[in-house]
């Protein structure tokens, strides 16, 4: 009896012992798939035409500059140099006035015609420069004696004055490299030059030019102005919008054909609108710079229906 039972309990573990040999690859395999499968519901598929529709832009990614930068508040400026006041040059009748307000004119162009009273002779009047009439204060049939008959601006350059506290003053000097902001806006320029402020006020004014052909600046904005007074050079920088949270990990959504991956990445240093990547993602990959907050939404959406 004994026998039986030492060679029954043989037998026995060396069934078990099979079934472990052979249940384990297929475990293996099993979790091999399924994580597969979760990795493959980890992304987010998107047309190009339809990423194009909803904002969602890309850049490399590659070397950047993180600066230690002085936040300082200020509004933007006419170019002095870019604004005509319109007189006539003799008295007389105005026979015509050829711009209306908010009209472009261009340089040389006729902008009004005057009968002078000396001569009873009509001469004409030409724009001194290319802009916009933002200002007129005559018609026809008033008489020109020496007013400004028009205002013409060119906005193509503008200016930014940067109010400094006396506390941040020996830290500004002229020279300094500027990003200037509003909102979703960004304008890279450097202080021309520092002027006292008007008046008794202790502050001073640091003068920023700014090229505007765009038109996207217009006088009398509010304005930030991240002066920079140290700059580090890195070898890998994503623009901090492309930067989202997911599942409370810090991520880059990378494209590859229309397959969005959210990759976690590792942080290093960073300013208002750069940071440092020291892991997770490669120089010359491909990732979301603009919008990717609706990529993360899509995830979660997933996430929460997957559950369900």
């Amino acid at each position: 009896m004994n026998i039986l039972r030492s060679v029954f309990s043989h037998n026995h573990w060396r069934l078990v012992l099979h079934f472990i040999i052979i249940a384990m690859p297929l475990a293996q395999s099993l979790q091999a798939a399924e994580e597969s499968t979760e990795h493959e519901e980890e992304v987010v598929e998107i047309s190009s035409a339809l990423a194009s529709e909803l904002g969602i832009g890309t850049e490399i990614a590659g070397p950047g500059t993180i600066n230690r930068s002085l936040l300082l508040y200020g509004r933007t400026m006419p170019d002095p140099q870019g604004i005509s006041h319109v007189s006539a040059r003799y008295p007389g009748m105005i026979v015509s006035m050829d711009v209306a307000l908010g009209d472009r004119v261009e340089e040389g162009q006729v902008v009004a015609t005057i009968e002078a009273n000396n001569s009873l002779q009509n001469y004409e009047i030409l724009a001194p420069l290319s802009g916009i009439a933002v200002e007129k204060h005559a018609n026809r049939g008033e008489l020109a004696s020496g007013q400004s008959l028009l205002t013409i601006a060119n906005y193509d350059n503008i200016w930014v004055d940067l109010t400094v506290f006396p506390g941040d003053s020996q830290q500004i000097r002229s020279g300094m490299s500027v990003t200037i902001r509003m909102d979703d806006r960004l304008a890279e320029s450097t202080i021309r030059y520092i002027n006292p402020s008007q008046g008794e006020s202790p502050t001073v004014i640091a003068r920023v030019p700014l090229e505007n052909l765009d038109a996207i600046w217009t006088p009398g904005l509010l304005v930030e102005g991240f002066v920079h007074f140290e700059s580090e050079q890195v070898a890998l920088a994503v623009k901090n919008d492309a930067l989202q949270t997911y599942e409370n990990n810090p991520v880059v959504f990378v494209l590859e054909g229309e397959t969005y991956e959210p990759r976690i990445v590792t942080l290093g240093s960073s300013d208002p609108f750069s940071t440092e990547i020291l892991a997770g993602l490669q120089a010359g990959e491909r990732y979301v710079v603009s919008n990717s907050y609706i990529l993360k939404a899509d995830l979660e959406k997933e996430g929460i229906e997957h559950e369900d």
